[in-house]
């Protein structure tokens, strides 16, 4: 939630858009940075299973698609809620106010599937579309079922919402 709010607060925007390099440079490389300390952070998983088999001296990937559909699953929910922060960060100046922004939207993300069955709509129902917005439609991939929808929805909606960022950091910089 850091990684624009901070540049405002330390007042190092301004060294970082005088500098020689493009402003989408900036953003993409904040959120690449960001999104490969994200999947550094996985090591440990992937561990386990060379752990576990070691241990038992049998392997843990019986299904190897469902493990690898898992992966690809948390890489893309991954990177559109970094991008959700990345926006959020360069809305504010304030890092809790980025963190609170960042937790609201991707909870209602979250629960915004449940909508329909809460308020009893059944599907065909125009009320039915908050089931394509919610993350918990996508369940197939841990079943190893890699469909091409989810994929390009959150592919989709990561570049759209790294490209709101790109317009909040261009405003600000010139407001600046």
């Amino acid at each position: 939630m850091r990684i624009y709010s901070e540049e405002y607060r330390m007042g190092t925007f301004e060294t970082l858009t005088t500098a020689p390099v493009k402003d989408w440079q900036v953003v993409l490389s904040k959120f690449a940075g960001v999104l490969i300390f994200y999947c550094i952070l996985w090591t440990p998983t992937l561990c386990s299973f060379a752990v576990f088999q070691y241990i038992t001296g049998k392997t843990a990937a019986n299904a190897a698609g469902a493990y690898l559909g898992t992966y690809l699953l948390l890489f893309l929910m991954g990177g559109f809620y970094i991008s959700i922060g990345c926006l959020a960060s360069a809305l504010t100046k304030d890092q809790i106010n980025a963190a609170t922004i960042s937790f609201t939207t991707i909870t209602l993300l979250l629960f915004l599937g449940f909508l329909p069955d809460i308020m009893n709509i059944p599907p065909g129902n125009p009320g039915y579309v908050f089931v394509c917005f919610s993350d918990s439609a996508h369940a197939g991939f841990s079943k190893g079922l890699i469909d091409s929808r989810p994929i390009i929805w959150y592919l989709s909606m990561t570049v759209l919402i790294c490209y709101l960022t790109l317009q909040v950091f261009q405003y600000r910089k010139w407001k600046a």
